[in-house]
């Protein structure tokens, strides 16, 4: 008594059996445990002597020993041929007997056999039929010995006169197996699921139960999601009792309602993976179409589903049959191409590119479960990230580095930024001023224009890198030192990139002077980085102008001046709106600050 797997197929086929890639049975060309023979014809020089029992004739066989039993329904069998040449030893037998239970056996005197009128086994039951049977391996048939349900895939009618490797039936069992049946009779029976008023019999379990399920050997928890479930093989008098929504995300079918086979858990139900109001995508028949989870833990009709969807494209709503990613999946926040650092525990935060989004995994995927992405680091290793979440994978701003690029201001700024992430400042720090002493030297000993101009601008991005340094190790006038000398540097240039540096000085200037209390300079930078950005980006919007104007927003209210901040905060927030989409995390978020801000003003202005 076992349950039985049902494919991971999708709702509309939901609970169909994995098809076999069986071509055809198999059949043995020998029965029996040493006594069994070819059933091939063996010329010999034996006598052809007419025998008294003809092919076809029912005889029951006097032999004491056979198999060590005694029951006479497992002596009987039918003459299936003369002369035959037993495949053990050579030797020439008068009779070959097909038994009643499968075995061959070779009778080598007529003494041995007796005529009996118990007729062979007659087939009564027809493909797919659902049935059960006795199986004893080496030991006696007795009413402890268990019952096996399986069903009917072979049925033959004629099998006496058959070939002898033909059974009477071949049944696919419950418990993953398929072997012939020889018999007797009294050991396969129909298994019934309705009574003789056609009705099916109350079930100890409910949809939605949880229970834990008997399968290859061991006992693995699970949920009902309908009782009484059917499969397209099954007769129409048979459903099996439940069908269960494993824990790891397979279906199966309990074949029987009794605690051999299923029986009640006490283990808690793993959490669902998404809330109302979720955005997913779900598998539809037209393939990935995004929607929104409306219900959780639903009903249809008679089975139980973990989600209900409500697709964008037609408004239309459909059911999740398990939560796994085979049927509903979390929609993912980068795409292929895109510039990535992700987190190891050997080397911290690394570099590299989005090469593949939702793999599947070969060797688990029996759980239904797909890895969000395969990442190529820009060392050329591989890796593959597991959860699409900031403390595993975060977008980065930091361009693919060549080797011949590795020296470049570029690539220190990458490497500066890696280091800070894994919050190693002293090695940070130690590469930063070398880089900020050779400069320094350069300027001081060249007399050229054109070098000193260069280098004044590396060491002024030197000096900004060293500053994202000190403010991650909390050094906070050690950051202002180094962004006071870089502004100073910044302004002595005249090349194309000053007012991007003025920008990312000045907003540097910000962030300081706002992590010291000093709000009065801080919104004093940044309404100076406002005016740069629109400068650098000629007016355009983006993402760096609507977020700074949030923040001045918030800043200008703090210093009061509402009516200014908040016409800042919703400029800012209609941009990232525009950008971004009203569901963004920062849209949303600086949204709850707009209005809890205008309901602390209004509360204000009616107590005055």
């Amino acid at each position: 008594k076992q349950c039985v797997h049902l494919s991971d197929s999708l709702a509309s086929s939901m609970g169909r059996r994995r098809q076999n890639n069986r071509k055809g049975n198999k059949k043995t060309s020998s029965r029996g445990n040493g006594e069994g023979g070819d059933s091939n014809e063996s010329s010999s020089n034996a006598s052809t002597t007419d025998l008294p029992f003809a092919i076809g004739t029912r005889v029951e066989v006097r032999s004491e020993n056979y198999r060590g039993k005694s029951a006479s329904s497992l002596r009987t069998g039918t003459v299936a041929g003369h002369w035959r040449k037993q495949k053990s030893d050579g030797r020439i037998a008068p009779y070959l007997v097909l038994m009643d239970d499968g075995m061959a056996l070779y009778a080598h005197r007529t003494e041995a056999l007796m005529e009996t009128t118990v007729p062979p086994m007659e087939v009564t039951y027809n493909i797919g039929c659902r049935v059960e049977c006795q199986l004893a391996e080496g030991e006696e048939i007795s009413e402890a010995t268990k019952w096996f349900p399986g069903t009917i895939i072979q049925a033959h009618h004629n099998w006496a006169i058959s070939p002898i490797d033909t059974p009477p039936y071949f049944v696919r069992f419950d418990y993953g197996r398929e072997r012939p049946f020889w018999g007797p009779a009294d050991r396969i029976r129909e298994i019934q699921s309705k009574d003789k008023s056609g009705r099916f019999p109350t079930l100890r379990f409910g949809v939605g139960d949880r229970v834990s399920c008997y399968m290859d050997s061991r006992w693995v928890p699970g949920k009902i999601v309908q009782t009484w479930y059917r499969e397209d093989e099954f007769q129409d008098d048979h459903a099996a009792p439940y069908q269960v929504l494993l824990d790891t995300g397979g279906f199966i079918y309990s074949p029987m309602d009794d605690d051999d086979c299923i029986m009640k858990s006490t283990l808690p139900p793993p959490e669902l993976r998404f809330e109302l109001g979720d955005k997913v995508k779900c598998r539809v028949e037209g393939g990935w179409e995004p929607g929104i989870i409306a219900n959780i833990e639903v009903l249809n009709g008679e089975r139980l589903y973990p989600y209900g969807i409500k697709m964008d494209y037609n408004g239309e709503f459909v059911y999740a049959p398990c939560d796994n990613d085979m049927f509903i999946r979390k929609i993912l926040r980068f795409k292929k191409g895109d510039r990535v650092e992700c987190y190891t525990e050997e080397d911290g935060w690394v570099l590299g590119e989005v090469a593949e989004t939702e793999v599947d995994d070969d060797d688990d995927f029996s759980h239904g479960q797909i890895i969000p992405y395969r990442v190529r680091l820009d060392n050329n290793d591989e890796l593959f990230v597991e959860s699409d979440d900031d403390s595993c994978i975060k977008y980065s701003t930091s361009p693919r580095v060549s080797r011949a690029e590795q020296n470049s201001n570029g690539f220190v700024h990458v490497v500066s930024r890696m280091l800070i992430n894994n919050e190693e400042y002293d090695e940070a720090q130690e590469m930063l001023q070398e880089k900020i002493e050779v400069m320094r030297s350069k300027i001081k000993n060249n007399s050229s224009h054109t070098d000193v101009a260069k280098w004044r601008v590396d060491l002024s991005h030197f000096l900004c890198y060293m500053s994202e340094v000190h403010q991650a190790s909390g050094s906070l006038e050690d950051m202002k030192l180094a962004l006071v000398e870089a502004m100073v540097l910044t302004k002595l240039s005249n090349d194309k990139s000053k007012p991007h540096r003025l920008l990312d000085v000045t907003s540097k200037l910000a962030t300081y002077a706002t992590l010291n209390g000093d709000n009065r300079n801080a919104l004093r930078y940044s309404e100076e980085a406002i005016l740069l950005v629109k400068e650098t980006t000629h007016g355009q919007d983006s993402f760096r102008l609507g977020s700074l104007l949030i923040e001045t927003g918030k800043l200008n209210v703090a210093c009061n001046m509402r009516e200014r901040g908040l016409t800042q905060m919703s400029d800012g927030i209609d941009i990232l709106d525009r950008l971004c989409g009203s569901d963004n995390k920062q849209v949303v978020q600086a949204n709850e600050e707009y209005d809890r801000i205008s309901c602390e003003g209004e509360r204000k202005s009616d107590d005055n």
